[in-house]
């Protein structure tokens, strides 16, 4: 079995998009991005192209070098990016679009496919944007009814 650090593999996923190799997929391994994203769907993965827009799920470095996959919440008329994922209420600001390595283009969950387009998409895209102040309460709520 082959086990590879988690930095060290998705510096080589980054590598394969920046030689053209797209659209690349990869496993959601944590829970920021929930109800949208659940451990275990796979993410593909483009290099972005024209600009970037609130609603896009980029991969991005933390300035500590850690990849992360969220939302972009807003973009400022700096450049930078405010992001948050689905699951959380705070924000971070990733300060430059070079941290922003790729976006999500597609995600499979147990043999199907969600796009652009689609209504699943485009509700986390959307209205779940403005839920912030009361995802926590929501995501609890959607936890008990994924449960039964």
């Amino acid at each position: 079995m082959l086990v590879m650090d988690t930095k060290e593999y998705l510096d080589n996923i980054c590598a394969l998009l920046r030689q053209g190799h797209t659209p690349v997929s990869i496993p959601v391994s944590g829970i920021s991005m929930c109800p949208f994203l659940h451990p275990g769907d796979q993410v593909f993965l483009e290099l972005p192209e024209g600009k970037l827009k609130k609603g896009d799920v980029v991969l991005f470095t933390r300035s500590t070098g850690q990849y992360i996959l969220h939302r972009i919440r807003k973009v400022n008329a700096d450049g930078s990016f405010v992001m948050m994922g689905d699951n959380q209420t705070w924000t971070e600001t990733v300060e430059s679009a070079a941290q922003i390595h790729a976006k999500v283009t597609a995600v499979q969950r147990r043999g199907n496919m969600c796009r652009p387009g689609d209504p699943e998409w485009w509700f986390y895209e959307n209205p779940w944007r403005w839920c912030a102040p009361v995802r926590r309460q929501l995501c609890q709520i959607y936890g008990l009814v994924r449960k039964k």
